[in-house]
């Protein structure tokens, strides 16, 4: 039986980098899709309308950008924030540098628990 694509978040501002801030302050979501086979390709640039605010709850407004994404590859995130991502069946892999060697890595590993990928 043929799985369902995962979507896969990954915040940036260079389009090559993972963003090596908070999530919600990234200028962009680079919005991926991985294939039961391991192939990737790159969906759609989101702009990121959050990216200069300071409100309470960012992470649901954030949120509400990627919900259709079951992973987030992200450097940082607060406490509460992965709280609220873990609570909407969000996985949230932890990374930073290069964003299609870390999906490379992720596809290799089949890593999708909350955790940091091993170098």
């Amino acid at each position: 039986m043929k799985k369902a694509p995962v979507k896969i978040a990954v915040p940036t501002n260079d389009g090559e980098n993972i963003f090596k801030g908070m999530l919600g302050r990234a200028s962009n979501f680079y919005i991926y899709e991985i294939n039961d086979k391991g192939d990737f390709r790159l969906l759609e640039t989101r702009a990121n309308p959050y990216e200069k605010t300071l409100q309470h709850l960012k992470t649901l407004d954030v949120y509400e950008l990627i919900k259709d994404c079951s992973v987030v590859v992200a450097a940082k995130i607060g406490k509460n924030g992965i709280e609220r991502l873990k609570e909407r069946g969000v996985t949230l892999i932890i990374k930073e540098g290069h964003i299609v060697d870390n999906l490379e890595k992720l596809i290799q590993n089949k890593q999708f628990s909350y955790t940091s990928f091993a170098d």
